[in-house]
């Protein structure tokens, strides 16, 4: 586990999609900066990559199991792409991000 906490909280459409998994509207996330993705079916977009280690075993499996209804796709594969290349969080459903390391503000 990290020393430090870094998220992204949900915007009003993000919650009506993660809401039921992100209850309080914050997403553990790797970065408060975004980055550059190309995402099948949606194309080029600016996203966070969700901490994944940070999530509860129930959180996890609520993903896994949307992802694979979604794209049919088990979520055997789909667990290791995410461990692979990580889980990409649409900034578009964000309103921005936060964090404990206060040395970034420095």
């Amino acid at each position: 586990m990290r020393q430090y906490k870094t998220w992204a909280f949900l915007n009003a459409e993000g919650k009506q999609i993660w809401g039921d998994i992100f209850s309080n509207g914050e997403v553990p996330v790797r970065s408060i900066i975004t980055q550059p993705a190309h995402l099948e079916g949606a194309g080029d977009e600016r996203v966070f990559i969700v901490e994944w280690t940070e999530l509860n075993p129930e959180q996890q499996n609520a993903i896994l199991e949307r992802l694979s209804k979604k794209s049919g796709a088990s979520k055997d594969v789909i667990l290791k792409d995410i461990q692979k290349i990580g889980l990409p969080l649409r900034d578009k459903y964000t309103n921005g991000a936060g964090t404990t390391r206060l040395g970034l503000f420095i």
